[in-house]
């Protein structure tokens, strides 16, 4: 019985390292993942600052009296047009990716 007794202890010694590899592995999932949500709440961050510059580059920001409900569409499209075009400098390569996704009906407006 003894040495079913170190069998027994040799398995469970097996088990406690697999459950620190584990605990290492999902340690650094944990922070490969946080990492990823600061990185992600960060450009958020900064798609919002630029959505404000836009918003005052395009005429609303400021002292702008408040919208009559027919031209929120119109100053939307403004804001976002200057956005668009700000954000294409800021990451070109994700304006051309984008740029598959605008016109798929194949009319082009310039």
């Amino acid at each position: 019985m003894g040495h079913d007794q170190h069998d027994h202890d040799h398995d469970h010694d097996e088990h406690d390292h697999i459950t620190e590899h584990d605990v290492e592995e999902a340690l650094e999932e944990a922070l490969e993942l946080d990492t990823q949500s600061q990185i992600f709440l960060e450009m958020r961050r900064q798609n919002l600052d630029l959505l404000k510059i836009a918003s005052e580059v395009a005429g609303y920001g400021g002292n702008h009296g408040p919208l009559k409900p027919g031209d929120v569409r119109t100053a939307l499209r403004n804001i976002w047009d200057v956005f668009a075009e700000f954000y294409s400098w800021v990451d070109p390569e994700e304006d051309e990716e984008g740029d598959d996704d605008d016109d798929d009906d194949g009319d082009d407006e310039e």
